[in-house]
């Protein structure tokens, strides 16, 4: 780790990348997830991260070109080139949802539909972390778009191979036709990942002052998205819920 990365933001942002990993990773990576409930996340995950993933290079791009309207033409120039590599990565979820549904759909009698799922309006935690964007693009620290994509791009690259393995554990190996966003991200941000800290020590070379609006939006960040995770759970296993619901109606007539 840089040495003004580990010694100023790493200490800073340590409460939120807690927070994260007691509520959030912990929910995911539970070992009595049932198949059908891990299917039904991962359903979840994809169809409603399409309008967390699809903006993405837009609001790197904006970001870039903010930094640079405010005279940090360095990490403007670099958040431009950055954001050309997110293009099109919501593709991955739409046709991961189309494939879990497929599978899911081969096993259950009540059928799911993934144009339906996939039209869903957002949750509140979707519309939070698409809001977080915009403000630190509006914001007089448009530099902070590097903090964001430096916590989310990482849990890519320490969670990432981690969850790939509990899939895998729970569900099969057939389950890993559903999961090419998440082999995809596991894979490509450990480059994305160095880049964003390098960027983050030019930052807090130039200004040390920084470090503020950076933690907070990193913090805000995991925060968001722990709540996305959540979300994806939760409708889960109400799915389940329903599911059993269902079984024991069947079962009194």
């Amino acid at each position: 780790m840089n040495p003004l990365v580990q010694s100023l933001y790493a200490p800073k942002i340590q409460d939120a990348r807690d927070r994260f990993a007691r509520t959030a990773a912990t929910a995911i990576l539970d070992d009595n997830m049932t198949p059908d409930e891990l299917t039904l996340f991962l359903i979840h995950f994809s169809s409603l991260g399409v309008k967390m993933t699809e903006p993405v290079e837009g609001w790197i791009r904006r970001a870039g070109e903010r930094c640079t309207e405010c005279g940090l033409t360095s990490i403007g120039r670099a958040l431009v080139i950055h954001s050309r590599h997110e293009a099109n990565h919501h593709l991955m979820m739409i046709e991961d949802t189309k494939r879990l549904v497929t599978l899911y759909n081969r096993w259950h009698s009540k059928q799911l539909d993934a144009d339906e799922l996939l039209s869903r309006p957002s949750p509140p935690s979707v519309e939070a972390y698409a809001r977080l964007h915009e403000d630190v693009i509006r914001s007089t620290s448009p530099f902070a778009q590097v903090a964001i994509e430096y916590e989310i791009e990482g849990l890519s690259v320490s969670l990432g191979p981690k969850f790939i393995g509990h899939c895998v554990k729970i569900g099969g190996k057939e389950i890993l036709a559903g999961l090419s966003f998440i082999e995809e991200h596991a894979a490509i941000d450990v480059g994305h990942t160095l880049f964003n800290e390098l960027e983050l020590e030019r930052l807090l070379e130039k200004d040390a002052h920084y470090i503020d609006p950076l933690v907070l939006a990193g913090a805000a960040a995991l925060d968001a998205y722990g709540g996305f995770l959540g979300d994806s759970i939760a409708r889960a296993r109400a799915d389940v819920e329903r599911l059993r619901e269902g079984r024991r109606e069947i079962a009194a007539e």
